[in-house]
């Protein structure tokens, strides 16, 4: 019966231990890679954004239980004015879209990772634009390390956030409300 109630004990204490919370200062890289993909009735055009924008660290809370990480504070804000479409009439148009003078942001929150692999898993995370907030869940990559990957595409409508595409030239040249959003982010804990 001790011998029991000693097996329990070490695996409740054990359980406790892993389910604690981490807490990690994080900084995401000057070398990353977060590109906005869109199309129009004429050609496709793509927004590069400027990692200098970045915040230089955050701390960031996270428990993993099994093959589940959540996270408390793993939240990367896009300066809306860090985008470059390549020329200042596309630029206008983007910040048009985004309602740029009134968000001056885009909110990328992490809440959580499902991994299938050691290298794979499915993130939950949580895009606030233009002051609508929605969940999406995005096929990652990931390579662990001093310093990690993190590399997916996620494919989303704008309508979702209430956003009208613009149209030019009296709408002869129209934007599709389906844009892409890819990531390869490189993070140093």
């Amino acid at each position: 019966m001790k011998k029991n109630a000693f097996v329990v004990l070490v695996l409740f204490c054990a359980a406790i231990t892993h389910a604690q919370n981490t807490k990690k200062r994080v900084t995401i890289l000057p070398s990353s890679d977060l590109t906005i993909i869109g199309d129009s009735n004429i050609a496709k055009f793509q927004c590069e954004f400027d990692t200098s924008h970045l915040q230089e660290s955050q701390v960031v809370t996270y428990q993993k239980t099994g093959n589940q990480i959540k996270f408390t504070g793993a939240v990367l804000t896009l300066n809306n004015r860090g985008f470059d479409c390549g020329s200042k009439g596309i630029n206008r148009d983007f910040h048009d879209l985004l309602k740029t003078e009134e968000y001056p942001r885009i909110l990328l929150e992490m809440n959580k990772v499902i991994l299938s692999s050691p290298t794979q898993g499915i993130a939950t995370v949580t895009i606030t634009i233009a002051g609508k907030r929605n969940n999406y869940e995005v096929p990652v990559i990931i390579k662990d390390g001093a310093i990690a990957q993190f590399t997916g595409n996620l494919h989303l409508n704008i309508k979702d956030y209430g956003l009208e595409a613009p149209k030019k030239l009296f709408g002869m040249i129209v934007v599709k409300d389906e844009i892409d959003i890819n990531f390869d982010l490189l993070v140093k804990k």
